[in-house]
């Protein structure tokens, strides 16, 4: 069953539209710059889709962002940290489903898996690697190596865009990320390359989040868009009446 769902300001969101199609994507902001409003705003684009076509595990180490989606039948795997093993357990679970997906695309000779897509998301990088780096390292780049051909997509957020929470052996794999507004130009070249986030407006005095999008090897500003509250509320809402669950579909 698939869901079309229309809002008058449809045509905002493509932005969030194209980043759900990339391999990975890694966002990165100093607190209060906009990473909650493009969190939520890919989470509530995904929505349109039925949890036979999206599914989520989803690691929320500061209980924060992504609790409200706990429940929803697309997500397999909540974790927070409260159970710290879970968190690696989530990531452990993604690699063994894109491991599965491998073996069926070699019986069925593709090179390309021709199911969903599931999307790891990670809300807050910088807590996860510094309480369980030496664990979380691996996966996260067995994740970003791999995960493209098996539809296994890592989104990768933090408010603390350092070089030891972005090491180079993780952050070359993300060849599409996100720079919000930094609090310096160092900040800005961590997760660009490039300075300029540095210099972006403070979203509580403008009322309006931007963003530089790299994709490939180009980087454009952007506005990023926000949905309404009761939009995503809506959505939330309408999945979560919905049987059965999804376990996942390997």
């Amino acid at each position: 069953m698939k869901r079309v769902w229309k809002t008058p300001e449809t045509d905002n969101y493509i932005l969030f539209e194209d980043m759900l199609k990339q391999s990975h994507l890694l966002i990165a902001g100093a607190t209060g710059s906009g990473k909650s409003v493009l969190e939520n705003g890919l989470i509530t684009t995904a929505l349109k889709d039925s949890p036979a076509a999206v599914q989520f595990i989803l690691i929320d180490p500061k209980m924060t962002e992504l609790q409200e989606y706990a429940a929803l039948p697309h997500t397999l795997i909540y974790a927070d940290s409260e159970r710290p093993e879970k968190m690696i357990e989530g990531l452990n679970q993604s690699i063994e489903i894109m491991m599965q997906r491998f073996s069926y695309m070699k019986r069925h000779q593709l090179k390309d898996f021709d199911g969903g897509h599931i999307y790891v998301i990670i809300d807050e990088l910088a807590d996860l690697m510094t309480t369980h780096k030496k664990a979380v390292t691996p996966l996260l780049q067995r994740i970003s190596q791999l995960g493209r051909a098996a539809h296994v997509h890592l989104i990768a957020c933090t408010q603390s865009p350092l070089a030891t929470v972005i090491p180079t052996p993780i952050k070359v794999n993300f060849d599409s990320r996100v720079g919000l507004r930094t609090a310096t130009a160092q900040d800005s070249r961590n997760i660009l390359d490039i300075k300029g986030c540095e210099l972006l407006p403070n979203p509580r005095e403008t009322h309006t989040a931007q963003g530089y999008y790299r994709q490939g090897g180009t980087i454009k500003l952007w506005n990023i868009p926000m949905y309404p509250p009761e939009e995503t509320a809506r959505r939330v809402a309408y999945w979560k009446q919905q049987k059965p669950r999804i376990i996942w579909n390997g």
